[in-house]
């Protein structure tokens, strides 16, 4: 690739920290990526090198093509697998639990699971402390702690701040979780406490990069900072001009300031936009150069989108109706125009999937939604809650209002009846009459009513399968009609995963009204419809979404309606909102103003907005009630480009027309070596479980295998480093990784008896050879082309001599009381063979299976052509997911799976 005189600036400069401002469409993952590759040349170990994303997809990205250039520019390069590529929280995580062995039985409380932690525990969360309700406070609460912890605050905070966040942390600590600030905010405690730790890190990371620099908050700073104490080559990226999430704590002054506060900076502008036409990046540049606190830049059409005119259009229509419908027609006229993705490839026409609309408030997107629906034009929609107003998801729920006793079978028949014809009457009757045995009484014991086994088995038994939702009719989601209902039935599992979690171990009967009023109260503002999960295939459809989450992406066709006063710029909150903005607004925090969005922020998302386009750029605006009845401040200012006017009807008979074509970017496919087994024995079950979201039951003994691998990577990582651990010392040991949640103290005190006796027969047996052990707990990745990605942390290698001869044993431990966890085959650690030759350039010579409760194993000799043989497969399988290549049911009658259909 030719790159421009700045681009390879800061691809080559690595001998000072850099500051990169780069405009929107400048190929800021390809910079990153090629300097990261030029940072290896230069003889750094891929170990030493950390890139922080703001996002797991844009991480996803940017390590396939790290990993590409690497194998075309340094094909006998290895390691690659140990160089992290991530968000930063999931990087402290990974921190604290590989450097110190306590943080290893830690869980990570989402916001979802938060709030029903604190709920569930609302008198020792320290919510009481600031005086705030159960339920109705508890989003406010959370906010308030993360605001407090998340920045920098002043001095002379308030006494009861300081005692409701002890609390909180102390709750959190003692039930072994995590929340997203507390991971960062530990492991700065950590570093800063512990000169073992901060030494490690020193010593281990020799080049940094933060990628949309422009996003982080004062914690994530902090951590910036430790590592330029520790001599590490920092290299941000970002945007000013691009900061939106200023309400979430997000702080622009950190990339405004940089060159300030660090020493030895060189900063370079990408200022060349590869993606827009000239038109508008005219557009674009009439908006955000408004704003007074900017770095200055300027921002050239370098790529070969050529303007033309009526790309770039700004109508304004008497009501929503019309405004609706323009966008419509302007939908329908566009298919089938030449647009040309690259300059040397041939055009191609239009389809619905290159076109996205973008709204500010969803509120907006509704009755655009009922307009395409009406025109049978197809859409799909990103963050929509509307999960709880599908017909299966009110069925589902259903069941358990059957079990409360608050509807009777006939009503319960009649929800599923009327999903399909096709779902048979007697199988209900048999799914009810099981559910009859399952209604919790007074002495039911807790795990005898587990809400997650209760639902997948009346699927089973009612015959619930993906063929009785099969029809012929087209819909306007993108998607098959029994491939919607199953997401969204997934989704329902994931509702009470998220819930059971917390609950798990409650009186049946109160844990069911609990769970009832769960639905009823706050699960519908929780929830997406399912297949909106699917990471795997982006359907040739309309998008719509909000502009947050357009950041980062781009289109040939971009709609922005309802240009309106208060509506962009927003009104300022209201009700609950206003409340919350109010209380964070009152705290002892530095630069506070940040969560209040202000016009300058407003600008910032209509530049993000215009700038998603790649050719057409359709804005529009009516009025819309009382407080949107004006055109935007922002109008103005856009209306000041050449390249915008006003043309309504406009139908594009001018352009030349070709068969629309969606080209859709073949996506990334990250798996792991657990999915890819799960695949290998049955395609269906991996679907169920992968693609649909369902989850596995809870249940007591959780924890049981987790807890001896736990304290057998210890044991084997001390070994490592010379500190054989004593027989005497495993019980201390054994205690440090356990944790069941889900366990009575009777069943617990069983299991840590049992977990400790059987880490002390295999350190009994196998402590002689500790001294061959070459790594404990690895992780790998496999590379196989063209974006096939595989990630997995191999258990035990070994490195041993017999008779003169060396050979290298790949090992993976198995608990029988874990079958879930831990069903290793000779299958997986084919897998696991790949990535250690990728690792380490070395082949495995042998595979073995170790059973950690019958302290047996099974050795199986390794050759090259397993290896092949599994990385076709594994090419295969992954081709097959990411094209939907997948049964609708198992047809394997040896399979053991539960997921076989009633009508085979």
């Amino acid at each position: 690739m030719k790159y421009t005189d700045n681009q390879y600036k800061a691809i080559h400069t690595l001998d000072k920290n850099l500051l990169i401002t780069a405009c929107a469409g400048s190929g800021k993952t390809e910079v990153i990526s090629q300097r990261i590759v030029e940072i290896i040349k230069s003889g750094v170990n891929p170990s030493e090198i950390i890139a922080f994303t703001y996002t797991e997809k844009a991480a996803s990205e940017l390590q396939a093509r790290v990993l590409k250039k690497c194998k075309e520019q340094l094909p006998e390069q290895t390691g690659i697998a140990e160089m992290y590529v991530g968000t930063i929280h999931s990087w402290c995580l990974k921190i604290l639990q590989d450097s110190m062995y306590k943080y290893q039985k830690y869980g990570v409380l989402d916001e979802i699971k938060l709030k029903l932690f604190i709920d569930k525990y609302f008198k020792e969360s320290g919510m009481m402390d600031l005086n705030f309700e159960r339920f109705k406070d508890t989003g406010h609460f959370t906010s308030l702690i993360s605001a407090l912890r998340e920045s920098e605050t002043l001095e002379n905070i308030d006494e009861s701040y300081i005692e409701a966040l002890r609390k909180y942390e102390s709750l959190l600590h003692r039930h072994y979780y995590f929340d997203f600030s507390m991971i960062m905010t530990q492991l700065i405690e950590e570093a800063r406490n512990d000169e073992n730790l901060y030494q490690k890190l020193k010593d281990s990371t020799k080049y940094l990069i933060v990628d949309e620099y422009q996003d982080v908050n004062p914690i994530q700073e902090e951590i910036v900072k430790l590592f330029d104490e520790m001599n590490c080559n920092l290299c941000v990226v970002g945007d000013d001009d691009q900061t939106i999430f200023q309400w979430r704590g997000s702080d622009v002054n950190y990339i405004q300031g940089f060159q300030n506060r660090y020493d030895n900076v060189e900063y370079i502008k990408l200022e060349d936009n590869f993606r827009c036409s000239k038109g508008i990046i005219d557009v674009a540049l009439n908006c955000i150069t408004n704003n007074t606190k900017r770095l200055e830049k300027s921002m050239n059409a370098s790529g070969h989108q050529d303007y033309e005119r009526g790309d770039i259009l700004f109508n304004q229509y008497e009501d929503i109706s019309s405004e609706n419908q323009a966008i419509v027609d302007s939908i329908n006229n566009l298919i089938g125009v030449e647009f040309k993705d690259k300059l040397e490839t041939k055009s191609r026409g239009l389809d619905y999937g290159d076109m996205v609309i973008l709204v500010r408030k969803w509120k907006k997107a509704k009755p655009i939604m009922e307009a395409l629906s009406d025109a049978n034009i197809p859409f799909i929609v990103t963050g929509v809650n509307e999960l709880f107003n599908r017909p299966e998801i009110q069925s589902a729920k259903a069941i358990f209002s059957y079990l409360q006793g608050e509807i009777d079978s006939t009503i319960l028949e009649l929800y599923w009846q009327g999903l399909s014809s096709k779902i048979n009457s007697s199988d209900l009757r048999e799914a009810i009459a099981y559910l009859d045995k399952k209604i919790p009484h007074r002495d039911t014991y807790y795990e005898a009513f587990n809400i997650q086994d209760i639902y997948m088995t009346f699927i089973e038994k009612a015959g619930i399968s993906e063929d009785v939702f099969e029809n012929d009719e087209d819909n306007s989601l993108g998607y098959n009609s029994e491939e919607i209902v199953f997401y969204n039935l997934g989704m329902f599992s994931q509702i009470i995963n998220d819930f059971e979690t917390i609950y798990f171990k409650t009186d049946p009967q109160w844990k069911l009204s609990s769970f009832m009023n769960f639905l009823k109260y706050s699960a519908e503002n929780y929830y997406p419809e399912g297949w909106l999960n699917n990471t795997f295939k982006t359907p040739n459809a309309v998008q719509i979404m909000t502009i947050f989450q357009s950041k980062g992406l781009e289109f040939p066709v971009v709609f922005i309606p309802g240009l309106n006063r208060n509506y962009l710029p927003s009104s300022k909150p209201t009700g609950k909102n206003a409340t919350i903005l109010k209380s964070i607004l009152s705290l002892p925090i530095r630069d506070v103003e940040r969560y209040a969005t202000g016009t300058e922020d407003e600008r910032r998302l209509l530049y993000v907005a215009i700038t998603r386009a790649k050719k057409f750029l359709l804005i529009s605006r009516s009025p819309d009630g009382r407080m949107q009845g004006k055109e935007s401040e922002f109008c103005q200012e856009i209306r000041q480009s050449e390249y915008l006017f006003t043309s309504k009807g406009r139908d594009y008979s001018e352009r030349n027309k070709t068969t629309p074509q969606y080209l859709g970017e073949l996506a990334n496919i990250s798996l792991n070596f657990t999915l890819l087994k799960a695949f290998f024995d049955c395609p269906y079950s991996f679907k169920f479980w992968s693609f649909y979201g369902f989850q596995n039951p809870l249940g007591a003994r959780i924890g049981y295998g987790s807890a001896i691998h736990r304290s057998l990577m210890e044991m084997h990582r001390e070994a490592i480093e010379g500190n054989v651990l004593d027989k005497s010392e495993i019980p201390e040991l054994v205690d440090r990784h356990t944790n069941f949640p889900y366990a009575l103290s009777v069943v617990e005190g069983d299991m840590t008896k049992r977990a400790i006796k059987s880490v002390e027969v295999y350190h009994d047996k196998n402590q002689d050879e500790f001294p061959t052990i070459e790594y404990a707990e690895k992780d790998i990745q496999l590379d196989l082309g063209d974006g096939i990605i595989v990630n997995g942390q191999m258990d035990l290698i070994k490195r041993k001599k017999l008779d003169g001869t060396e050979e290298r044993v790949i090992i993976d431990f198995k608990s029988t009381e874990d079958a879930q966890a831990y069903n290793a085959t000779i299958d997986q650690l084919q897998l696991y063979a790949l990535g250690y030759k990728e690792l380490t350039g070395d082949n495995a010579d042998f595979l073995e299976i170790y059973n950690l409760d019958k302290n047996d194993s099974h050795k199986n000799e390794l050759t090259a052509n397993d290896l092949d043989d599994m990385k076709n497969r594994i090419i295969d399988a992954a081709n097959k997911i990411r094209n939907n290549e997948l049964e609708h049911t198992c047809n394997d009658p040896k399979c053991v799976c539960r997921f076989k259909s009633k009508r085979n």
